[in-house]
């Protein structure tokens, strides 16, 4: 089965790797755009449960809570990974994987978003957006939003 490269994007954070970490983990409901959620209109909040196994779902007023994923890798201040099936067959998720590495500046997110395969490669286009929602997370964990 051929599969595709992941999507990747590296962004310098003015912020420790700790303070980017809980950016992206406990403050996601401030960052993720909710129009990239299944009813921009009715989203409460984005969660991701804090442990290997842990949900990642975003919960919405009309239709409870709509499952996103599930934690694979909780690193507190290094990584995290979840599976991935927003806007996707969830018999076929992606994967995201989200490091922080510690530099001058203060520290490097690598964000990949890979497991793309013949039986859900049609969806990468999907995933055009990226940027506009990593902008937001990078305001917020520098402390700009």
């Amino acid at each position: 089965m051929r599969t595709e490269g992941p999507i990747t994007f590296d962004y310098t954070l003015r912020c420790s790797v700790d303070d980017a970490f809980a950016a992206y983990t406990e403050r996601i409901s401030e960052w993720w755009h909710p129009g990239y959620t299944a009813n921009a209109a009715t989203l409460e909040a984005v969660t991701i449960e804090p442990s290997v196994g842990g949900r990642v779902y975003a919960t919405h007023s009309d239709m409870g809570e709509h499952e996103w994923g599930e934690v694979t890798a909780w690193e507190p201040g290094r990584r995290l990974t979840y599976t991935f099936t927003l806007a996707q067959d969830p018999q076929h998720p992606t994967e995201v994987d989200v490091a922080f590495v510690p530099n001058d500046a203060g520290c490097t997110m690598q964000f990949a978003h890979g497991g793309w395969s013949e039986v859900n490669r049609s969806d990468r286009q999907k995933f055009a957006d990226w940027p506009t929602m990593l902008d937001r997370f990078a305001t917020l964990a520098e402390g700009r939003a």
